[in-house]
C-alpha cells in the first residue's frame, strides 16, 4: 500500500517500466510495433499502460509491480477467473500474453489483454435514460449470477475469513469517528457485523470478481441515440476471490450507490424474502465500513461523504 496521501499520486511516483521493454512485450503479444502508449494512473496494484499497435490493435499491459503480493501464481490466479468468467458466458478481455518481466532485480508478472469496446459505465450512467438505465442493470445482475453460480472451493471457511473482517473493522475504530459517526454508532455496527457472521453462515464460496465497480464495467454507448446499451466487457479481476454469493453486488453497491438496486437484483434473480435482502444489507455494511476508512487514510472527501450517506442509510433505515 502507498505512503499516504493518493495512491493515485504515489504511483505516479514510481519509476515506469521503460519503453524497451513494452515494445517487447506488445511484440511478443501481437507481433506489432507501438504507435501510442498512454499510462492509466488508476491501475492500483498494476503498473497499466494502453497501447494502440501501428496495425491499430488496441492492447492493454498490465503489470503486477505495487502489491504486498507480486508473484506470477497471483497473475496466473487472476487469468483462470477471467477465463473461468469467460465459459460462463461473461463478456470479459482476451488475454493475449502471460509471462513475467525483470526490472531492478526483481521478476514482475505481466499480462497484456485486448483492449474492450465501449466505455466505462461510470463515464456514461447519469446520461442513460431510465429505460436504458434499468436494462443495462438488469444486465449487470444477470452476469453477476452467471459468475457466483461457480463454486469455488478453495480458500479458509466463513469463521476465518470473518473472524479477520472483524477484526480489521475493530482497528478502523477511529478512522470510523473521524468520518464523524459516534462511538454509539460504530458500536451498533460492530454488533450488526458481529450478528451477521453467526447468523448468516456461507456454505459455499462462489467466484466473485472481488472489485466490481462502475469503471470496471464497459457499456456499448453513451445512450445518446437512445439505443439499448449493452455490457461489452468486464475488466480488472486483480482482486477475484471466492467469496459470499452477495459479495460482488454489496460491493457494487458501495462503489457507487447512485446505481439502482431493484434491477440488479432483478437480473440476479435474488430471493424477494427479507432475509435475503438483510443478508445483502449486512454484507454491505461490511464492506463499506471498510471502503470509508480507506477514504479517510487517503483524504478522500467525496469518498468519505458517498459512503458515509450510505452507511447512515443502512443502519437507519434497513437494519433498525
Amino acid at each position: 500500500m502507498s505512503p499516504l496521501g493518493s495512491y493515485v499520486e504515489w504511483q505516479l511516483a514510481q519509476a515506469s517500466t521503460p519503453r524497451s521493454v513494452l515494445v517487447e512485450l506488445v511484440r511478443h503479444a501481437v507481433g506489432a510495433r507501438i504507435d501510442r502508449l498512454d499510462r492509466i494512473v488508476e491501475g492500483y496494484s498494476n503498473e497499466v499502460y494502453r497501447v494502440r499497435c501501428v496495425d491499430n490493435q488496441d492492447v492493454v499491459v498490465r503489470i503486477l509491480r505495487f502489491d504486498d503480493v507480486t508473484t506470477p501464481a497471483r497473475s496466473a490466479g487472476e487469468a483462470r477467473a477471467i477465463e473461468t468468467a469467460r465459459a460462463v458466458g461473461v463478456p470479459v478481455p482476451e488475454i493475449l500474453l502471460l509471462e513475467t518481466v525483470q526490472m531492478d532485480g526483481s521478476e514482475f508478472p505481466v499480462m497484456v489483454q485486448r483492449t474492450v469496446p465501449g466505455r466505462p459505465l461510470g463515464d456514461v450512467v447519469d446520461r442513460l435514460s431510465m429505460r436504458q438505465r434499468h436494462g443495462v442493470l438488469v444486465e449487470i445482475g444477470g452476469l453477476i449470477a452467471r459468475m457466483n453460480a461457480v463454486a469455488v472451493h478453495d480458500g479458509p471457511d466463513w469463521p476465518t475469513v470473518m473472524g479477520t473482517e472483524l477484526a480489521r473493522r475493530y482497528e478502523d475504530g477511529d478512522k470510523i469517528l473521524a468520518a464523524g459517526f459516534t462511538v454509539p454508532e460504530f458500536d451498533r455496527m460492530l454488533d450488526l457485523v458481529d450478528g451477521y457472521v453467526r447468523a448468516f453462515p456461507c456454505e459455499q464460496w462462489v467466484l466473485c470478481h472481488g472489485d466490481l465497480s462502475p469503471k470496471h464495467i464497459f457499456v456499448t454507448g453513451d445512450g445518446t441515440d437512445g439505443a439499448t446499451v449493452r455490457v461489452s466487457g468486464i475488466i480488472d479481476f486483480g482482486d477475484w476471490l471466492p467469496g459470499a454469493p452477495v459479495h460482488d453486488l454489496a460491493v457494487l453497491r458501495v462503489r457507487d450507490p447512485r446505481l439502482d438496486l431493484p434491477p440488479l437484483l432483478a437480473g440476479y434473480a435474488a430471493p424477494t424474502d427479507e432475509t435475503y435482502r438483510r443478508r445483502l444489507d449486512l454484507h454491505t455494511l461490511i464492506i463499506a465500513l471498510g471502503s470509508l476508512a480507506i477514504g479517510v487514510t487517503e483524504g478522500d472527501r467525496a469518498c468519505i461523504e458517498r459512503i458515509g450517506h450510505l452507511i447512515r442509510t443502512l443502519i437507519t433505515e434497513r437494519l433498525s
